[in-house]
């Protein structure tokens, strides 16, 4: 899978021609917190998150997987508040920094 363009790059391509007939679940390439946002910022209605999941549970079992989320939701809270607490509502791809040559939702 070297040759695939990155997950957030193709998002708002794919939720543009999905046309809101079906909701977009984002699933790979999440890192931090801030991707989560990016994601829902671009048109994901919701952000798998299975490989701090799996890395979490396989570290420390359950305790693991719990900090894993919360290392997560940490950071996401942390993004928020760089943006000023801004409600999810008003989240575009203006909010964020979004490359030019990235399709577009509209």
């Amino acid at each position: 899978m070297d040759g695939v363009s990155a997950t957030l790059r193709v998002l708002p391509e794919i939720v543009n021609a999905v046309n809101g007939q079906i909701e977009v679940l984002m699933d790979g390439g999440v890192r931090r917190g801030g991707d989560i946002i990016k994601a829902i910022c671009m048109g994901a209605r919701a952000v798998l998150v299975g490989r701090a999941y799996a890395y979490g549970l396989a570290a420390a079992g359950a305790p693991g997987v719990t900090r894993a989320i919360a290392i997560l939701r940490a950071d996401m809270e942390r993004t928020m508040n760089c943006l000023a607490a801004l409600p999810s509502a008003s989240w575009t791809k203006r909010t964020w920094n979004v490359p030019r040559d990235w399709p577009t939702t509209s």
